[in-house]
C-alpha cells in the first residue's frame, strides 16, 4: 500500500457499514479505505493469490456502495485495479478525476456484496477476518 501512500492518497481502516437484506442487518467492509484531498477515492483489500476472484467481485460492488472511485486487491505481489466508474480495469488510480465522479450502487450490488462478504471470510479468524486457517493475509 505505500505506492498509495506516496500518491498522497491517506489510508484509514474500514470500520464497515450495515447493510439491510431481506430483514437481516450484516456488516460488510474492506482492510482499508483510500481518501484523497478528503474525499474517499478508493477501497482496498487483500486476497489470496489463488483465490482473489471472490475477492475481487466483492470489491467491485463494495467500492459501489462506498461511493468509492476505485475497488484495489493486492494478491500477493499483483495488484488489481477496478475503475468502478467506467466499469473496466485500470493500470492505475487516476488522482485528477477523483472529485467529479459520481458511482451510485443498484440493489444488486447490495447482494453481491452480503453474499460475497460471508464467502470471503470464515469463521477462523480473529473478528470474522478469515486469517488463521483460510490463508488469508493477517493484514485483515
Amino acid at each position: 500500500m505505500k505506492w498509495l501512500e506516496e500518491k498522497g492518497v491517506r489510508l484509514e481502516k474500514d470500520e464497515g457499514v450495515e447493510l439491510e437484506l431481506d430483514g437481516k442487518n450484516f456488516l460488510v467492509k474492506c482492510t482499508y479505505l483510500g481518501f484523497f484531498e478528503g474525499k474517499l477515492l478508493l477501497c482496498v483489500d487483500f486476497a489470496s493469490p489463488t483465490a482473489s476472484e471472490p475477492v475481487k467481485r466483492f470489491m467491485e460492488s463494495y467500492a459501489r456502495i462506498r461511493g468509492a472511485r476505485y475497488a484495489v486487491v493486492e494478491a500477493g505481489e499483483d495488484v488489481w485495479i477496478y475503475d468502478v466508474q467506467r466499469k473496466e480495469k485500470s493500470e492505475d488510480v487516476d488522482l485528477r478525476e477523483h472529485s467529479r465522479i459520481e458511482v451510485d450502487p443498484d440493489s444488486k450490488d447490495f447482494r453481491v456484496a452480503v453474499a460475497y462478504y460471508s464467502l470471503i471470510h470464515c469463521q477462523c479468524g480473529v473478528d470474522n477476518e478469515g486469517n488463521s486457517v483460510c490463508g488469508l493475509p493477517f493484514e485483515r
